[in-house]
């Protein structure tokens, strides 16, 4: 009898703690007392998050000129920031921006925009010799990415939507982080190929009214890893370059082993 009356201690004492703690863990009830944080200021700190979001992802695709590498920066931490937002949360937010109407406690917009901009910029600034392991690396990422919110946050598993939203955006932010990784803080030396700047374009995809714009120096067709002679080149570096000019093409192995390539003037 001792032993059954301690069994049954033990249990009531298990679902005493386990109480304040499930109403977070369950998507349909999520949590709406957060120590320091009020509906009210999560409301206000989303908004604000919505605005930096859309301001950034509009600068960085209308004029990418100018605080290019600082608009770059705040695409990646902005989602960052609003994952951190939601684990500190504890289920009272959520990935979809639909819900009967705007949902106020959605992070979708800081998640989806910087990480689309973020993709895009990699897919029309950078040179890869070889795309596909660039995409097969950043597949599994996402499939990590997505099994992490699949397993600790039960909006994911419990509204396809959200559970959507989550797996676009582990696959766009994915690509953009690792392709700008595996360039920007590539450790190895690489090297330098001379050639001289024949010509300079600004190409629009799908005519006038098309949706990417990319910045292009045409050089000597050999000194390309993989033969070709108009090379992508980031906005902020677009006007440093001339006709004429003699610069060079650097190859790199990349931080992730993936291959890269980019012009660039000699000495840099």
């Amino acid at each position: 009898m001792s032993q059954k009356r301690t069994f049954a201690g033990l249990h009531l004492r298990i679902l005493f703690c386990l109480r304040p703690i499930l109403p977070a863990m369950d998507a349909r009830t999520p949590a709406t007392h957060i120590p320091g944080y009020s509906r009210a200021r999560l409301k206000r700190m989303i908004a604000a998050g919505n605005v930096a979001a859309l301001g950034v992802g509009f600068w960085i695709i209308l004029f990418p000129t100018h605080l290019y590498a600082l608009a770059l920066s705040f695409c990646v931490l902005l989602p960052l920031w609003a994952l951190a937002l939601d684990m500190r949360a504890r289920g009272a937010l959520g990935f979809e921006a639909r819900r009967r109407g705007r949902y106020p406690l959605s992070l979708a917009t800081i998640l989806m925009l910087p990480a689309l901009v973020l993709a895009v910029r990699a897919g029309i600034d950078l040179n890869f010799e070889s795309y596909p392991p660039l995409i097969a690396a950043a597949v599994l990422t996402a499939l990590a990415m997505f099994a992490v919110f699949w397993r600790f946050d039960p909006q994911v598993r419990g509204d396809v939507n959200q559970c959507t939203t989550i797996a676009i955006f582990a696959v766009v932010y994915s690509y953009g982080v690792l392709a700008f990784a595996d360039v920007v803080l590539d450790p190895s030396l690489g090297h330098d190929t001379q050639t001289v700047i024949d010509h300079k374009r600004i190409h629009v995809s799908g005519g006038p009214k098309g949706s990417s714009v990319w910045y292009q120096v045409k050089v000597d067709p050999e000194a390309s890893p993989v033969g070709a002679s108009w090379i992508h080149v980031q906005p902020d570096l677009w006007d440093s370059f001339q006709r004429g000019d003699t610069v060079c093409v650097h190859f790199g192995t990349g931080l992730l082993a993936i291959p890269w390539y980019a012009v660039r003037h000699c000495g840099d």
